[in-house]
């Protein structure tokens, strides 16, 4: 009897705590309210919110994530996951499938870009996203007169500035555009006018400033690159022929002769076409100027057979030490306001960049030449500005005015005022970006 009763106690026993175990499983289910994504670190953050207070975890794999005031935050990779939630009383295992695709950020290689009219750039960006969202980009330009776009290909279309807004996910970026037709596109041509006086208006004169430092960082700053874009803006973009000057001084006289600012030479940046360039000259080396590039300049050289009389006025513009020295100046190199006589006891000339290699033909049908690469004579300097075709273009100025001259290989062996070259690669030391022909 004793037996039946404690077996029939031992049955009830089991049945409170059955009864009590399924009271709490109705009483405290594992209920979930919700589940929020936030992007942390390459992670999702992943915060799971129930509906009633259970003390327990989550767990992911071999990592437990405790449950505190309702909530369980977990990291988790961007793919289905299973997770198992524990808590006193229960267990739920779920699976969840986050599907984050966000654009979390972009970059644009220029914020500001300068065009010519006509010209086409592609915009490139370079985008860093989550997941797989789309990174097709939508524009926005204030004024549609100046630029449009076409499959991420701008197309300046009239003089001015605009803003052009990119948004790529929820991010919008902007980007200035400056269009202009006071450049051109690279032409190669004898038929330049030759540079009017005051046709230049000092906003003008900022905007070609700009678009000159523009191609210059394309290229980059001081790199062989920019010394090549650096020329060949100013005897191919540049709509006017600069005349000759022969100059009244140097900055950097070491030879005894007199010195002057801005006097058939410029060693400053831009180019000097306003008169508020004024400003940017050592006044107390002034001797006959100031006058802008273009306006009459009185010359003190006595030369007839190339027009130059002491006391007359001419065209200011840049010798030929000028323009090369202008060009070195502006890509980033300071060689000084020098000269390119070939006299040994003068110092720091134009001719003491390097190794003077004497120009012949086995030289000239080597390939080792380069755009940027001096050359010259005794009391003449110039840059090689690029080659097709077995033509060699030199960018110089001579009595004739700046131009990018065009040599056959018989022409060059037969020029007088070029005889040498000089490789520049120890001077520039990087090459930066450049072809060996504009078109």
């Amino acid at each position: 009897m004793k037996k039946k009763t404690s077996f029939i106690f031992l049955i009830i026993g089991l049945l409170i705590i059955i009864a009590i175990n399924y009271f709490f499983l109705f009483v405290y289910p594992i209920n979930i309210r919700n589940i929020t994504y936030k992007l942390e670190n390459q992670e999702i953050e992943t915060t799971i919110s129930f509906n009633n207070i259970i003390n327990g975890f989550c767990q992911v794999l071999d990592k437990t994530y405790p449950i505190i005031n309702n909530q369980c935050v977990i990291n988790i990779s961007n793919e289905p996951t299973s997770i198992l939630i524990k808590s006193r009383w229960n267990e739920k295992m779920i699976g969840i499938d986050p599907k984050q695709d966000q654009v979390l950020d972009f970059n644009v290689s220029e914020s500001k870009i300068y065009m010519i009219i006509g010209e086409k750039k592609e915009i490139k960006l370079n985008v860093e996203k989550f997941g797989n969202p789309s990174i097709t980009p939508s524009y926005t330009i204030d004024d549609e007169e100046i630029v449009k776009i076409n499959n991420n290909v701008l197309e300046a279309v009239g003089n001015g500035q605009t803003k052009v807004y990119i948004k790529v996910g929820n991010i919008t970026k902007e980007i200035e555009v400056v269009s202009t037709n006071l450049i051109g596109k690279p032409v190669l041509t004898k038929e330049k006018d030759f540079l009017p006086c005051n046709i230049y208006s000092e906003e003008d004169n900022k905007i070609i400033d700009e678009f000159l430092e523009y191609r210059i960082k394309e290229s980059g700053y001081k790199t062989r690159g920019a010394v090549v874009a650096a020329a060949r803006f100013l005897t191919l973009e540049f709509p006017y022929r600069i005349d000759y000057f022969w100059e009244n001084g140097r900055l950097d006289n070491t030879t005894g002769g007199p010195v002057a600012d801005g006097e058939g030479r410029f060693y400053h940046k831009g180019l000097y076409l306003n008169s508020y360039k004024f400003n940017e000259l050592d006044q107390s080396k002034i001797r006959y100027g100031p006058s802008t590039w273009g306006c009459p300049l009185t010359n003190w050289e006595d030369d007839p057979n190339y027009g130059f009389y002491p006391g007359i006025k001419v065209s200011n513009g840049l010798d030929c030490s000028g323009f090369v020295t202008w060009v070195l100046y502006n890509a980033g190199f300071d060689p000084k306001d020098v000269g390119a006589g070939d006299n040994p006891s003068i110092p720091g000339e134009l001719s003491d960049l390097g190794k003077h290699i004497p120009l012949t033909r086995s030289l000239l049908e080597s390939n080792t030449l380069k755009p940027g690469d001096f050359i010259g004579a005794d009391g003449h300097a110039a840059l090689i500005g690029g080659f097709k075709d077995d033509i060699i273009y030199v960018a110089q100025s001579l009595n004739y005015g700046m131009e990018m001259k065009p040599y056959t290989y018989d022409e060059l062996l037969d020029t007088a005022w070029l005889s040498y070259v000089i490789k520049m690669d120890d001077y520039y030391q990087e090459e930066g970006s450049y072809t060996n022909f504009w078109e």
